[in-house]
């Protein structure tokens, strides 16, 4: 016997079949009982989802309750200023009447509805991640905009777009909302009262008392930790965001039945299932899915990335502690934010993105050091490595927060996840319309006061995205082992390589004749000017590598700085230096020594008197401290 709930749960459902079937008639599609047998598992599937829906959540206190208040950290004045059009600009997605939405079939214009819906399922899952405070003070500030406060009406338009009570602005510099709340290594996947000391202590003893099993739940990807008395306790995302992961399958299961795409469809339903179950091989299973998945009229990505994390890998630190966990194999890992991307794939940004494919195997070769490691690209066979250009319809979690940037692209499953160890591929997706306004913002002032005069012919925004195509790819180069012994500094490093390893990778092309030297220039001048920072900012993976490169190349020569803060780049001297750099990340990358890391990205990393020069210049120009990303053919699918 139904409950009147699941009844109507039910009924929903049936209403969304009969709605396919006419959308079947009207796109005068093979009419197979109005779906093949895909279709049917699907809306089985979506069924039973559905009729868990109501009772799958699990919820655990807040520090703060919904009704209690907060104090905002900003005056008006200062809000006001933060959400000018000139400091807090706007990154259009793809518009409500794009033709690249029109052209679809009506199939897939029914499918993307529900993706969009999954997307925005999961949103709050990385709101969560981020920081315990941040769900109830948008309630707080939902409760305040109702009451006519000013104040809150800007603070939350700050809050929707960096997806946090913290964030940050554009020269890295910190974005606390509420008054007392500041950013803890562990964000939101660890009690914010717990120490790193205590955090080791606490894992030492658990080790102790025979709980190893614990510990490893606690260290993996994919864990929310609570105390739990003196000790701490994991609950696995599948538990502790039942209700959003459930939600978020049941809505794949409904776009696997309508998307006109068999290998598509296939990946949502692995996809869904993964969302479902606490085991990482079904995680791998939908990984390796999407991971082949290349003209598909659709783009739908869950990312779990490693970046937030600052808890987790200081394990490394501790001789006596990662000793302990070696006798019971237990490797940490720093926890995975999730992102969710939609799109609609772009077929000619995509045949560009495409004739990188064929060098990754040359590109293998060329990697320092590569008859000492194993990586993804193989040198004798297929790559496993697909690409696409994407125009985005919607990007939600990780994605979509802008904390002073948002990215352009990128290249998953990192090599942390089971389905790359062992053997699926990857897959680079490139996020065409942020591509577009970042390049354009980041280039349009600058150059004058900052780049020689006879170099400023070469930047241009074309010339960026290649860069950002041969970056993305060497991701996919290197060493393919864990690199989880170089602790803090694994992500550093590992974007580091990306950036060296873009600069080799285009000089080999140019050598083969596939790039022109006048085009190489344009390139690294594109590269060179886009990333220059305003101010020292070493608060994550990006800005770190970025200031170790310049540092590095100013040093030896490769850019020179004038005494009025202009640079000027000599060509070969940073080709030279980035071959330099590139083999020192990969001996880094297979040393796996955290201390030798640490002590080269120290080196790197100090604010000289040219830095400065450079960075003056570009205070008096800037005038950004923020974007917002908005989203127009999402908000009319969701309110159709």
């Amino acid at each position: 016997m139904l409950t009147q709930g699941e009844y109507q749960l039910k009924i929903a459902a049936l209403k969304t079949i009969s709605d396919i079937r006419v959308s079947r008639k009207q796109t005068n599609e093979p009419n197979v009982d109005f779906m093949d047998n895909q279709q049917k598992s699907a809306f089985s599937n979506a069924l039973t989802l559905q009729s868990l829906y109501g009772m799958a959540y699990i919820n655990f206190k807040a520090a703060k309750s919904n009704d209690e208040n907060f104090q905002l950290n900003y005056s008006l004045d200062e809000l006001k200023n933060r959400t000018t059009k000139e400091a807090f600009t706007e990154f259009r997605m793809l518009e409500s009447d794009a033709l690249e939405y029109k052209n679809l079939k009506d199939c897939d214009k029914r499918a993307l509805k529900h993706l969009v819906r999954a997307a925005e399922a999961l949103d709050s899952v990385y709101i969560r991640q981020e920081n315990i405070y941040s769900i109830p003070f948008s309630h707080y500030l939902e409760k305040e905009i109702k009451r006519g406060n000013e104040s809150a009406v800007l603070a939350k338009r700050l809050y929707d777009a960096q997806k946090c009570v913290i964030g940050k602005t554009v020269d890295g510099k910190p974005v606390l909302l509420a008054k007392g709340i500041e950013e803890k290594p562990g964000k939101g996947f660890y009690p914010e009262d717990l120490s790193e000391k205590e955090f080791h202590k606490i894992l030492e003893k658990m080790l102790k008392d025979g709980e190893a099993e614990e510990v490893r739940k606690i260290l993996n990807q994919r864990s929310m930790v609570f105390r739990s008395g003196d000790k701490l306790k994991a609950v696995d995302y599948t538990d502790y965001f039942k209700k959003e992961f459930t939600t978020a399958a049941y809505e794949l299961e409904m776009a696997a039945a309508l998307s006109s795409d068999k290998e598509f469809n296939n990946y949502l339903q692995l996809q869904a299932k993964a969302l479902l179950h606490n085991n990482p091989e079904y995680d791998a299973q939908a990984d390796k899915a999407w991971a082949k998945l290349q003209y598909t009229p659709l783009e739908f990505t869950i990312g779990r990335e490693c970046y937030d994390d600052k808890l987790t890998p200081t394990v490394i630190k501790n001789k006596k502690l990662v000793e302990m966990l070696k006798k019971y194999d237990i490797t940490p890992y720093a926890k995975d934010s999730i992102g969710v991307r939609v799109g609609i794939v772009n077929k000619k940004g995509t045949d560009y993105i495409l004739k990188m494919k064929e060098f990754l195997p040359l590109f293998a070769q060329k990697m320092p050091l590569c008859d000492e490691y194993e990586q993804t690209i193989s040198k004798d066979s297929e790559s496993k490595q697909t690409m696409v250009d994407a125009d985005i319809v919607s990007m939600t979690g990780q994605f979509g927060r802008y904390t002073g940037s948002v990215s352009i692209a990128s290249n998953l499953p990192n090599n942390d996840k089971l389905s790359v160890q062992t053997g699926g591929g990857k897959r680079n997706v490139y996020h065409r319309q942020i591509r577009e306004s970042k390049s354009n913002n980041t280039m349009s002032n600058i150059l004058e006061i900052v780049l020689d005069k006879t170099q400023q012919k070469y930047c241009d925004q074309n010339s960026l995205h290649d860069y950002t195509i041969l970056h993305e790819n060497v991701h996919s180069l290197g060493p393919k082992k864990e690199l989880q012994s170089l602790g803090l500094s694994r992500n550093i490093i590992e974007e580091h390589k990306a950036d060296m390893g873009a600069i080799v990778m285009l000089d080999e092309l140019v050598k083969m004749g596939f790039y022109t030297e006048e085009k190489e220039k344009q390139i690294i001048t594109s590269f060179i000017v886009s990333y220059l920072p305003r101010e020292h900012d070493i608060s994550d993976a990006h800005k770190t590598r970025s200031l170790m490169q310049y540092n590095y190349f100013i040093s030896h020569g490769a850019i020179k700085v004038s005494d009025k803060g202009r640079i000027k780049l000599d060509y070969k001297k940073i080709v030279d230096c980035s071959y330099q750099m590139l083999e020192k990340a990969v001996q880094l990358q297979l040393s796996g020594s955290a201390s030798e890391a640490e002590k080269y990205i120290k080196d790197y990393t100090g604010w000289t008197d040219e830095m400065e020069k450079i960075a003056k210049n570009l205070r008096t120009v800037r005038r950004k401290m923020n974007s917002f990303l908005t989203y127009p053919l999402a908000g009319k699918l969701v309110n159709e």
